[in-house]
């Protein structure tokens, strides 16, 4: 592997960084943003407006793709760069409600969105060039890379200023939406007129994965949208109609990731290897840059339509669904399948039979939609996509096994796959929303409840990633099955406000997660009993083996069955809680007696890499959960100065876990024999990283209560201090991460970094003598000091990073 000064060139069968999935969920953060902007203004003139901002996200997003190809975007200095960019991009994001028009108070939006984007641009296109060093023509393919996004950044620019002149309302508004549609031109038409030797693409495993996980990012904000549907953190009452809602979204959202990840992602990958040269760097454009676009459109449009659906179905609301709600959710999903069609046909050279009939099938229901109830439209919309996986079974079998076929070497790789990281997003989802219930409630019972709520997630999830490590397969049942998990997985964020407190009104809150999270454990112990009566090779575990969990089960339901007092979901329930706090004591050590004896870990890979998406998944999620507290306060300087602490903040404690711990202990379970692996995955992996997701969701819980009190002020207004749990869970946080990584080292290593505990001592000084600074500085302080360790231990080690193995990932 080579390398240019500081930029480390990729090889040709690089693998996506988990920086770079960090990066993609900051642009989760923005494209949520344009969703919830045109939500509240789906209009004739807002949806257009929200397209244009898409469109221009993504030209943001493309470069990306095509730098991390060809260099290392995780190695030498570009993690600086990449968390530089990222901070930059969650400013940009946050000021996605002002792109079009200025808020009173603060900066102005369209500026500052003008500039970060130019800034984005220039940099990846810098770091390009100082890659590209080494070409015959440098010079001459800078000179012809920068115009186009030049001209696009001064459209933008233009945008930000000259219709504050223009005194008619009507005319500005129509002046600043033709000069960014003439930076969309200029970026998208540029691109077309270039020519394909500045399309240097390298990995095409990358490439295709890259792109596969951006798409699969949209069908993540799809489930993200289920949730949002009912507000966030909000004790809406249960219904048999919204809970019914949230398993068609889901099923809907299932049905096309099918569409996308059976076939398509991995034959497309096989095309892009047959073709060389020119060929091949018009196929990648062509096939990925452009017609990701269209797909990536319509999930976004599906997301917003489900929101406006499923926002309907609460109580007492028996309004008919508005045409253009409905026009932008069946028009989503006839977008994605057009998409994928033209996508398949530029790569495979073949008209997919079965998004073509998925097209078809929605457009036919466009008509009756108007006359039918949400939830009978939202059922038929889904048959209706479901229909097109089970001709692909059926009638097109024929066809569809062949590409199987051919896709099967392709297929077969020990990373995590497609429908893990899609069931990852939502768990991880599920457990940030723990964060904003704590955020909703900053009380001592509060945090209390929250962390049970994650407990109990936690050991879900845990189940599944074993279930995983033994279960390979990549059938219709198993995928399933997975479809089925995310369903009760989002109704049980649905009702998490009401896991230990009921509300008046709608089905029983505690009862109904009780019920959701029964089903989801049952499903794994039954899924388990199958593989193990299927597989003569494996002795079938006891019954004694699902006693704890069992046990646990029972506990939480006569919990859930207390009579209660109904009404205030913040009451804090000592029975309840005790029964809780008892369930996951007998669910954790039970299981760690008898679980060993029937559960294994085949692939170190699999096992570390499901774990680290995790962390990695939870940090980015982080970034969404503190830019939501501001999503309605005009952007002002303080908030763009907190923003870049908050990254600068959890980009430390991303190197702390990425920078050599996570490939250490991944190294240590590979050279472990069977048995010490299994008992080793269940102390680093299963027990330890539940600390370091619990630090991440206090953190989250400090960000966002901390950019809260920041407000509009002057930069210079020290401001109030956060509230004192706030502030406590933001050190606090930051302190058991550390713990929890540092026990993980020990664990799977058997050393220590002194580096790692000064920054721990460091950070328990620094809780109680900041409790009374005012909240940005006392941010400031946390990040400085994390930053300067981390600069001091990334410096130590610079000789062993140069001259050591370079991870993997």
């Amino acid at each position: 592997m080579g390398g240019v000064g500081r930029i480390q060139l990729a090889g040709d069968a690089g693998d996506v960084s988990r920086l770079e999935l960090f990066l993609d969920l900051i642009f989760v953060f923005a494209f949520l943003n344009v969703t919830g902007l045109t939500a509240e203004q789906l209009n004739p003139a807002g949806l257009p407006r929200g397209l244009l901002l898409l469109v221009l996200l993504w030209w943001c997003w493309a470069p990306f793709a095509w730098l991390g190809s060809t260099i290392r975007l995780d190695r030498g200095v570009m993690p600086v760069v990449m968390f530089g960019l990222s901070a930059t991009l969650f400013v940009m994001g946050l000021t996605v409600r002002e792109a079009f028009q200025d808020r009173p108070g603060g900066l102005p939006g369209p500026l500052v969105f003008a500039v970060g984007y130019l800034i984005v641009r220039a940099t990846t296109l810098t770091v390009g060039a100082v890659a590209a060093a080494g070409e015959v023509h440098p010079r001459r393919l800078a000179r012809r890379a920068w115009p186009p996004p030049l001209a696009g950044a001064l459209f933008l620019l233009a945008a930000a200023l000259v219709p504050a002149q223009v005194p008619d309302g009507v005319g500005r508004e129509w002046l600043r939406f033709a000069l960014v549609g003439g930076a969309i031109v200029a970026e998208y038409g540029g691109a077309m007129l270039l020519g394909a030797d500045l399309w240097r693409m390298g990995s095409i495993p990358y490439w295709a994965e890259r792109h596969g996980l951006i798409i699969l990012i949209g069908f993540g904000e799809t489930i993200i949208s289920v949730g949002l549907s009912q507000g966030v953190a909000t004790a809406q009452p249960l219904t048999l109609e919204v809970l019914v809602g949230a398993l068609l979204g889901v099923a809907l959202a299932g049905a096309l990731w099918w569409t996308y990840f059976d076939v398509a992602r991995f034959a497309a990958e096989q095309a892009l290897e047959r073709v060389v040269g020119t060929r091949r760097a018009l196929l990648g454009r062509d096939a990925y840059s452009f017609l990701h676009l269209p797909m990536m459109t319509g999930l976004i449009l599906v997301a917003l339509g489900l929101k406006k659906v499923l926002g309907e179905l609460q109580v007492g609301s028996d309004k008919p669904t508005p045409l253009l709600t409905l026009l932008v959710l069946h028009g989503g999903v006839a977008l994605y399948l057009s998409g994928l069609v033209l996508f398949e046909v530029r790569t495979l050279r073949i008209l997919g039979r079965s998004p073509v009939l998925g097209v078809v099938l929605v457009a036919g229901l466009a008509p009756l939609a108007p006359h039918l109830p949400a939830l009978a439209e939202l059922a038929l919309l889904a048959a209706a996509v479901g229909t097109t996986a089970l001709a692909d079974l059926t009638v097109f079998r024929r066809r569809h096994r062949r590409l199987h076929a051919q896709i099967g070497p392709i297929q077969e790789h020990g990373g995590v796959t497609p429908k893990e990281l899609f069931f990852d997003l939502v768990f991880v989802y599920a457990f940030l929303q723990v964060a904003a219930l704590m955020a909703d409630d900053p009380t001592w019972p509060g945090l209390a409840r929250g962390l049970l709520v994650l407990a109990v997630l936690w050991q879900a999830w845990c189940a599944y990633a074993w279930l995983a490590a033994e279960v390979r397969a990549e059938n219709a049942v198993v995928r399933l099955v997975m479809v089925l998990v995310v369903a009760l997985t989002a109704m049980i964020t649905l009702a998490s406000p009401q896991a230990l407190d009921d509300s008046s009104g709608g089905l029983p809150g505690p009862l109904v997660f009780v019920a959701c999270y029964a089903a989801i454990r049952l499903l794994h112990l039954a899924s388990f009993g199958l593989v193990a009566w299927q597989n003569p090779a494996w002795r079938t575990p006891p019954l004694r083996a699902a006693a704890p969990t069992l046990v646990a089960l029972g506990l939480m339901l006569v919990s859930a069955l207390l009579p209660l007092p109904v009404g205030d979901v913040r009451q804090f329930s000592p029975p309840r809680v005790a029964l809780w706090v008892l369930a996951i004591a007998v669910d954790v050590l039970g299981n760690a007696r008898v679980g060993l004896r029937h559960l294994s870990v085949r692939s170190a890979e699999h096992w570390a890499d499901r774990h680290s998406l995790i962390i990695i998944i939870g940090l980015g999620e982080a970034v969404i959960s503190m830019g939501s507290a501001v999503v309605y306060t005009p952007v002002s300087a303080r908030i763009v100065v907190a923003a870049f602490l908050g990254t600068a903040l959890l980009a430390t404690l991303w190197w702390t876990y990425f920078g050599w711990d996570s490939t250490e202990g991944e190294r240590a379970l590979a050279a472990a024999d069977l048995r010490t692996r299994t008992r080793l995955a269940r102390d680093a992996y299963t027990w330890l990283h539940l600390p370091m997701v619990a630090g991440i969701v206090l953190v989250s819980l400090g960000l966002r209560k901390t950019m809260s009190v920041l407000g509009s002020r002057g930069f210079f207004e020290l401001g109030p201090p956060p509230y004192p749990l706030a502030h406590a869970a933001l050190f606090g946080g930051v302190l058991l991460y550390l713990l929890g990584v540092q026990a993980f080292r020990w664990r799977t290593t058997g050393r220590g970094r002194p580096a790692r505990q000064v920054l721990t001592l460091v950070v328990a000084a620094l809780l109680p003598l900041t409790a009374g600074l005012s909240a940005l500085l006392a941010l400031a302080l946390l990040a400085a000091a994390c930053l300067a360790l981390t600069a001091f231990e990334v410096l130590r080690d610079h000789e062993r990073a140069a001259t050591g193995p370079v991870p993997s990932r």
